[in-house]
């Protein structure tokens, strides 16, 4: 938001749109006010510039970029960066592949005729990674080998929602096989000690909320897809991770060791997972109480992450898109507005500030900052920022909002251009606090 654009004016704008809510009990409400609401509202939109071209367009340009400046068309697999370097690795690890994965299945929602033939050629190139020879097969950290075994529970989780996603996008059974198999390997890293839970490799030294709360949300989209057995398993892995792993505050801690020992650094994607995973659970029993659970970490989430006064979240992308993705969930799932706003406010923020708008692409660093033009950029981040896009592209942007909210003020709709105005400013990077 511009500097002259003064937060009283915010204020006032703010006590305007709330005015507005009492037109459905007082006869005598004033309509030339709320229509002078709506006029401070698109002064307000104007002078803070918010970012161009809606979510559709600003996902195809993050792909265009990852297509160009990372993709091995040859080999079928992504570079970890941009301006690679003697010691880098050829290719990116499986984590980064599975966060590129989700945004293909994202992109080929959205426009399959352009994404589809990318999703089954990068299908294809992990191949690379998946360990047959295992005991329980499953994808290694980096390409499979004879002479290797580096495999992370957390890294296949992730494969397993792409891979049930995917199966959802294109109904091809042999990603639901895959999917499958790959939370076959995932479960195998449950035992008993302390008391359950997934550890996050099979060096047996954590069991950690980035594998157990996938895992679960794995579970419960199987469980959909007809696999019953799962539904136990997400509700034993769920219970297991909110009786070690949660805070009072509702937030999840990382890790424990087997000594009992917690790790209590706290980042949005653990707690992302498990807000899917009480959704997920509130869709299968209709029980109100997951879904409270829900709103509680999520609301939580947002006082801790969210900027009040960007919007920006704390993490960067690569955790960010997963907490967005979970508060779009609980919208969906609660039709409560604020987790709408909240994800379009990071994402308005993010392509003001972490979008490279000369070069394209996105900065690995999710916050306001100078950036030189030869700063490397990662597949993962990109990956990440383009999933969340895709994700978005159910809603209306920013200024899309701010032009339906005019229209509906030249059409006299007073009280739909006020509710359009409201939903605009609360998603507009710069405006808060």
């Amino acid at each position: 938001m511009n500097p002259q654009v003064s937060r009283e004016k915010f204020r006032l704008f703010d006590c305007l749109m709330n005015a507005m809510l009492l037109k459905t009990i007082n006869k005598d409400f004033n309509y030339a006010l709320l229509t002078a609401a709506c006029a401070i509202a698109t002064q307000f939109l104007v002078s803070s510039a918010p970012a161009s071209a809606n979510y559709a367009v600003k996902a195809e340009e993050t792909m265009n970029f990852i297509q160009t400046n990372l993709y091995d068309s040859k080999a079928k697999l992504y570079y970890p960066n941009t301006q690679m370097r003697r010691k880098d690795l050829s290719y990116d690890f499986m984590w980064g592949n599975g966060v590129m994965f989700s945004a293909l299945v994202g992109a080929t929602r959205h426009n399959p005729e352009k994404y589809k033939p990318l999703l089954y050629s990068f299908a294809d190139g992990l191949k690379k990674y998946w360990d047959e020879q295992a005991p329980i097969p499953g994808f290694d950290a980096y390409f499979s080998s004879p002479d290797g075994d580096d495999k992370y529970y957390d890294d296949n989780a992730w494969l397993v929602l792409g891979f049930a996603e995917a199966y959802d996008v294109t109904k091809d059974p042999k990603f639901l096989d895959w999917a499958r198999r790959t939370q076959k390997f995932v479960l195998s890293g449950w035992d008993e000690k302390l008391g359950g839970g997934i550890y996050w490799r099979p060096d047996n030294k954590s069991k950690n909320t980035c594998v157990n709360a996938p895992a679960a949300v794995a579970a419960l989209r199987l469980y959909a897809l007809g696999d019953k057995d799962q539904l136990v398993w997400a509700q034993r892995t769920c219970a297991w991770t909110n009786a070690n792993l949660q805070d009072k505050d509702g937030l999840f801690w990382d890790n424990i060791s087997t000594e009992s020992k917690i790790e209590k650094t706290k980042w949005t994607y653990n707690t992302a997972l498990m807000i899917r995973a009480n959704v997920g659970l509130f869709e299968v029993t209709k029980d109100q109480k997951y879904l409270a659970e829900a709103r509680r970490e999520a609301d939580a989430g947002i006082a801790k992450w969210a900027d009040p006064q960007t919007g920006g979240f704390a993490d960067d992308a690569k955790f960010n898109h997963l907490f967005s993705e979970a508060l779009l969930e609980v919208y969906e799932a609660s039709k409560d507005i604020k987790y709408l706003n909240a994800v379009r406010r990071d994402a308005d923020f993010a392509w003001r500030y972490v979008h490279d708008s000369n070069n394209g692409g996105f900065w690995n660093q999710w916050h306001k900052a100078n950036h030189s033009a030869d700063d490397r950029k990662t597949m993962i981040e990109n990956a990440a920022a383009a999933r969340l896009f895709w994700l978005l592209t159910l809603y209306q942007d920013v200024e899309e909002l701010r032009i339906a909210g005019e229209k509906a003020l030249q059409n006299k709709e007073t009280a739909k251009a006020a509710e359009l105005f409201s939903q605009a400013l609360n998603s507009t990077s710069e405006i808060g606090g």
